[in-house]
């Protein structure tokens, strides 16, 4: 009878020991959850098993999701909150894609995650190491976004006080923080950044926390219509990055009838200002997305091509200038780029979008976009350039009030280089000596030949301008210009008439009269491409103008030949036209002409900005 009873209790005895796993197996079943898969977290299928559940949650899952949120009302607990959080997502993300069912559980479970996450009152606080708060994140995330997916598609606007069905009751929503310099209203329309995948750029910056990455986009009213600041937004349709938060604050109805009532917050971050928030006393980081919204528009967007602002000159008048991507921010300091021949500030969208991971650079500079026809003579772009920049002041800081704006940093590429090295340098009476021996006062022209005449040969530093980044440059000019493919370009361009008349009227009034009062000899009105050639009078006059010692200036040079030492050409700009004696830096990179697309040259101007922003911080420390 013994020997009956020990095989009795050995047969009911559980081998313990362990088996040798793969490691990808047992690794990918420690990360398997309902956001990834159709079956639940090892957390939560502990808690279920653990508490005598498991059975219960297969068989009525909606009766269990009321009993554990009955047992969670009358005492907080952060394993139990985690296990509703999951529970809801996975019956959401199984109903009846965006139908109220699944509204009114994703609803639910971002109130779980959020209570999880941020709950003082919760049990337990949370480890950083625990991979589960990064999860609840995700649930929290996703479980929004999917709410406002649901939202969208019954075109409901928000409203203040306005009441969401919930699992258990409803969600009183509120206002609260709004970042964005325009109302939800006066967008056309919102989407979800995760309903896209981005294409055409080569990073996609974004950052992890909470919250949802927006996309809102805004179709401006017409240029002729525009007033103030408006009028530096690009003509395209304005797409801007913003991330979605409810904050869910009180719960108003202490008792436990089925219809509670919550009260939650709904605010819009701009990622350009705000990288983290405070939820209590911690710091949340917010996810964020800089790219997708970034792809959206360029997508959605009809940009003239560079070509055209070539050969069709004219066909660019309208959107030559200055673009603004965001509204102007005080206590920015704008950074600009100016792009070059045949090209436009869609060249500048690669460097701009990994710019934007750099948390220091987003909260410290705002970008802007110049755009201008490049068929035009080099000296007019630059006049328009620099005219666009006293605009801007005008408008922006008129009275100087705004530190920010004497700080401005000009990015440029090949042609661009050229301009914006005449945005720091004084012409005087040298460009008007190089052109004709009479004085500029006794000139003979109309208005409007004066005018044209004063804005092109006569200019000053401008003040505002203390940073200058030169990539690709043709400093000294570029052989390229003077070839056969050149000069047949240089035949198709078409210049305005009105410059054309002007400019062929005012080069008249100088040749008349005495013999060698005209210097230049013309057989036409010279074009962007002109000013390029090595013997050109831009060329020659970019040389003799002397730049400022107090502007720092950098070079960043390509070299597809030899790589990244001096010397070699980047197929258009031979070093010794790139080269400055004078710069404070100098960055060669193994490249062609596109050198501002490279990811070592975007990593260079990242540090010069930085470097910008130390010395503006050391200079205002004295």
């Amino acid at each position: 009878m013994i020997i009956v009873w020990m095989v009795l209790l050995t047969g009911c005895a559980t081998k313990i020991g362990v088996r040798q796993v793969d490691l990808d197996d047992r690794f990918e079943n420690m990360d398997r959850s309902a956001l990834t898969s159709d079956s639940l977290s090892e957390r939560t299928t502990l808690f279920l098993r653990q508490r005598d559940l498991t059975e219960a949650w297969e068989d009525e899952p909606m009766a269990t999701l009321e009993k554990l949120d009955q047992d969670v009302q009358k005492q907080p607990d952060r394993d139990m909150l985690f296990t509703l959080t999951e529970l809801c997502f996975y019956q959401a993300k199984n109903a009846p894609k965006l139908s109220d069912e699944a509204a009114e559980l994703y609803l639910t479970c971002a109130y779980y995650a959020y209570t999880y996450l941020f709950d003082e009152k919760a049990g337990h606080v949370l480890s950083p190491y625990n991979p589960y708060s990064r999860l609840a994140c995700d649930f929290y995330n996703r479980s929004f976004a999917g709410y406002l997916l649901y939202f969208r598609k019954g075109d409901v606007r928000f409203k203040e006080n306005m009441r969401l069905p919930f699992l258990r009751g409803q969600v009183k929503v509120t206002s609260g923080r709004f970042e964005m310099k325009w109302r939800p209203k006066d967008f056309d329309r919102i989407y979800i950044a995760y309903e896209f995948e981005p294409e055409g750029l080569d990073n996609h910056i974004k950052t992890y926390g909470v919250g949802v990455p927006i996309i809102a986009v805004r179709i401006p009213e017409a240029v002729e219509k525009r007033k103030g600041q408006d009028r530096f937004l690009p003509e395209v349709q304005q797409t801007y990055a913003a991330t979605a938060l409810m904050r869910f604050i009180t719960h108003e109805d202490e008792d436990q009838s089925s219809d509670r009532l919550y009260t939650a917050e709904l605010d819009l971050y701009d990622p350009m200002k705000t990288h983290e928030i405070r939820i209590g006393d911690s710091p949340v980081p917010l996810e964020t997305d800089f790219t997708t919204p970034l792809a959206y528009m360029v997508g959605h967007s009809k940009m003239p091509g560079g070509i055209s602002g070539l050969f069709k000159v004219e066909s660019w008048e309208k959107q030559k200038g200055l673009h603004l991507l965001q509204p102007y921010e005080p206590n920015k300091i704008p950074v600009v780029f100016v792009h070059g021949l045949m090209s436009s500030p869609q060249t500048w969208l690669k460097m701009f979008n990994n710019l934007l991971a750099d948390t220091r650079i987003r909260e410290k500079y705002q970008f802007w976009f110049f755009m201008y026809p490049t068929g035009n003579p080099i000296l007019y772009s630059a006049s328009i350039l620099r005219e666009s920049l006293k605009e801007a002041r005008q408008v922006f800081d008129p009275d100087g009030n705004d530190p920010a704006f004497d700080e401005m940093v000009l990015v440029s590429h090949s042609m661009g280089g050229l301009l914006s090295k005449y945005m720091v340098l004084t012409s005087g009476d040298e460009i008007w000596e190089e052109i004709s021996d009479v004085p500029f006062s006794d000139m003979d022209f109309t208005p409007d030949q004066h005018r044209l005449a004063e804005r092109v040969f006569f200019f000053e530093q401008l003040p505002f301008v203390s940073r200058v980044v030169f990539i690709s440059t043709p400093h000294r000019g570029s052989e390229w210009a003077s070839g056969r493919i050149a000069r047949w370009g240089i035949s198709l361009v078409k210049l305005p008439f009105r410059l054309v008349n002007n400019g062929y009227g005012m080069l008249e009034a100088i040749g008349q009269g005495e013999q060698g009062r005209l210097k230049m000899k013309l057989e036409r009105m010279p074009t962007g491409v002109d000013g390029l050639k090595p013997d050109s009078l831009f060329v020659r006059i970019s040389e003799q103008l002397p730049l400022p010692d107090d502007i720092p200036y950098h070079s960043i040079i390509g070299n597809n030949e030899a790589g990244d030492v001096p010397g070699g050409t980047d197929g258009i700009v031979p070093y010794t036209s790139s080269h400055l004696d004078g710069a404070v830096s100098e960055k060669i990179v193994r490249s062609g002409h596109s050198a501002h697309n490279h990811p070592l040259a975007i990593q260079e101007v990242r540090r010069i900005l930085h470097e910008h922003l130390d010395a503006v911080n050391k200079a205002n420390a004295l």
